[in-house]
């Protein structure tokens, strides 16, 4: 597996973690000799904005670079970058066919390249939906049992790229009569969806938001993530607003690409969760009953917030 970083540096711990997961010791079920697309593109070229740390990522994605080998015969080249613009800047420059972001990110990135993406798959929930929550909280502790009771207390966004950390509660809250940067005393952006959560566990802020599919099991998501690494713990923190459904985070691929790629990359993602399930659930970031195909259409709302959210920072 190959890693390229975006405003990352590579620690002694994370090249220590890719001890031991070179192409050489890796079988492939696939022709040694490349065919296809394969021969113009030898390497799967795939972009992901890091939610959590450097290292636990790399741990989430060391199972998939194997994978992709037995499946495609081709390496994973993983480009991981600390913020979502890295990911955004990279496939609209070219340097990655694939990335898997937020509905925001995609947004973005669909305008960057003049639509010159597309979506492949998207994760689906257990109950059938391809949606998630954007949540706010606060530690289980404090007073705070509402948005309101936040006037003049600091608050933190993840990133101005991401769905649930920023593009969608903003315009909930705006629909609330609430100006964030009026309303609350403070208002920053953390970094990302971990930060904001630790951030809140240390008294660094009063209240952010980030994102779960399930409000109350957190089966997937950001919540889920810090809940499954023990880095959290339920009752450590309390929800006190909810968002309307919010499209899944979307695999989705640059449009020049060869229909031949674009067929077998989708398959891959479709399989995953049979041909390989605990790959799955790490590159799922929790629990779902597979990948699903999507059409761009589920993602014309975040475009049209995006450019709406533009059209008023001009106008100010």
């Amino acid at each position: 597996m190959f890693i390229r970083h975006s405003l990352l540096t590579v620690s002694a711990l994370a090249m220590a973690m890719l001890v031991g997961c070179s192409s050489d010791e890796v079988s492939t079920n696939a022709s040694d000799e490349n065919q296809g697309w394969q021969a113009d593109f030898p390497k799967f070229r795939y972009g992901v904005q890091s939610v959590e740390t450097q290292g636990a990522a790399l741990t989430r994605y060391r199972g998939f670079d194997r994978h992709v080998k037995e499946t495609l015969g081709v390496e994973l080249d993983l480009f991981l970058s600390g913020e979502y613009a890295g990911v955004i800047q990279a496939i609209a420059g070219g340097q990655i066919e694939v990335m898997d972001m937020g509905a925001s990110g995609y947004a973005a990135a669909w305008i960057e390249t003049n639509g010159g993406i597309e979506p492949l798959v998207v994760p689906q929930e257990a109950d059938g939906s391809i949606g998630y929550y954007s949540v706010m909280f606060v530690r289980a502790d404090s007073d705070f049992q509402s948005v309101e009771d936040l006037k003049g207390k600091t608050f933190a966004w993840a990133d101005p790229n991401s769905a649930s950390g920023y593009l969608f509660p903003l315009v909930s809250l705006r629909g609330m009569n609430i100006e964030p940067e009026q309303h609350f005393g403070n208002v920053v952006f953390s970094g990302g969806h971990e930060q904001s959560i630790i951030g809140v566990l240390d008294g660094t802020y009063d209240a952010a938001v980030t994102w779960t599919n399930d409000i109350e099991k957190h089966t997937r998501g950001g919540l889920h993530m810090m809940l499954d690494r023990g880095v959290l713990e339920a009752d450590d923190i309390r929800i006190i607003w909810v968002s309307d459904l919010i499209p899944n985070p979307v695999i989705a691929i640059r449009s020049d690409v060869p229909e031949e790629m674009k067929n077998d990359l989708r398959d891959l993602f479709l399989n995953l969760h049979t041909d390989n399930p605990e790959v799955f659930s790490e590159v799922a970031r929790g629990n779902s009953p597979g990948y699903v195909e999507v059409d761009h259409s589920v993602y014309q709302i975040a475009i049209d917030l995006r450019k709406q959210l533009q059209a008023e920072r001009r106008n100010r």
